[in-house]
């Protein structure tokens, strides 16, 4: 069995589904904070399994879709009670360098061990969407079998994706991070927006990555998302699509601010 927290990725839940797990995903809850609730799962993984054991645990560290950038003790805590019952804890990273630390909000960590994978990409953080570029920080034990995967998949990034990529890493995270900056003001007028539209209580998450939640007065996330579309030319994602039905997610990137600000 594979676990996610809701609202998650939903890629992560069609990664799952095309390895043949799709009857064997368990949905986690989030705290008051929009954290996957260790206390759920330290009490999940110690229950006597009556089907197929948990064996993987996936989250995202900052969070798609709710933009929840998690404290470093919570994902230690996640980490030790995936090791002490013998569980992967695949963390995902894409967002690791979109962290507002000087309003507040906790920096970027990573964890370590014999359980856990880090995945990281280029896409976000470098602009590299559709250049494919990405790589894994794993456990030595775990080399050969994602060797045999790795010469199974039909595709991989050209030469210059790679050689574009270690230009990226050459740049490094400062200059990611000051561009991430001019996300701020974009960030503020789309809280400003929807706070005043639907109550601050509306908002969720938000402390990372490019998204928030916003929770709706009305079920029907998906018809929203159609009048939105549709009437206001603003595009956003159903909280459906997350496993969170009433919701929709907001990214506040790839805008400049005069286009924001009309949205």
């Amino acid at each position: 069995g594979a676990v996610l927290f809701a609202p998650y990725y939903f890629n992560h839940l069609m990664a799952i589904q095309m390895t043949g797990g799709s009857d064997r995903v368990v949905l986690g809850p989030v705290n008051k904070d929009f954290l996957p609730d260790a206390a759920w799962l330290e009490d999940k993984l110690a229950e006597p399994s009556a089907g197929p054991r948990i064996k993987m645990v996936t989250v995202v560290n900052p969070c798609n879709p709710t933009g929840v950038a998690m404290p470093a003790d919570h994902l230690r805590r996640l980490s030790a009670i995936c090791a002490k019952h013998d569980v992967w804890l695949i963390v995902d990273n894409t967002y690791e360098n979109f962290t507002y630390e000087e309003e507040g909000h906790p920096a970027h960590t990573c964890v370590s061990g014999d359980h856990v994978v880090n995945i990281f990409s280029f896409s976000k953080a470098y602009g590299m969407m559709g250049w494919r570029v990405g790589y894994l920080s794993y456990p030595p034990r775990l080399h050969g079998e994602l060797m045999k995967v790795q010469d199974t998949i039909a595709i991989c990034p050209a030469i210059a994706s790679q050689k574009a990529a270690l230009a990226a890493l050459g740049a490094g995270s400062a200059w990611v991070q000051e561009k991430v900056r001019g996300l701020s003001g974009n960030r503020r007028l789309v809280l400003g927006a929807i706070e005043a539209a639907l109550g601050k209580d509306a908002v969720l998450g938000g402390s990372g990555a490019i998204y928030l939640m916003v929770k709706l007065p009305v079920e029907d996330d998906f018809r929203v998302v159609e009048w939105l579309t549709e009437k206001h030319r603003v595009c956003v994602i159903p909280g459906s699509a997350c496993g969170s039905p009433g919701m929709v997610r907001v990214c506040y990137a790839n805008l400049a601010s005069a286009g924001c600000q009309e949205a």
